[in-house]
């Protein structure tokens, strides 16, 4: 784990290195790649404050869309 983001999330809500593999493969799966950019960091942090992280892919794109964080 070598993003910084990644490691304050982790740090922030005790996320263990499982945790941080379905955050990131989460993010790919919603469209976002870089992992530096902005929407990256605001999407994932509010899966991480929502605790949303155990959720099924499909229910957080939807979450994520009417949140207006996703189109």
């Amino acid at each position: 784990m070598e993003n910084k983001h990644l490691i304050d999330l982790s740090v922030k809500f005790g996320l263990n290195s499982e945790d941080i593999s379905k955050l990131a493969s989460m993010m790919y799966q919603v469209g976002i790649d870089d992992m530096d950019s902005p929407e990256f960091k605001k999407v994932a942090n509010f899966i991480c404050e929502s605790k949303l992280i155990d959720m099924p892919a499909e229910d957080l794109i939807e979450e994520l869309k009417r949140k207006g964080l996703i189109k």
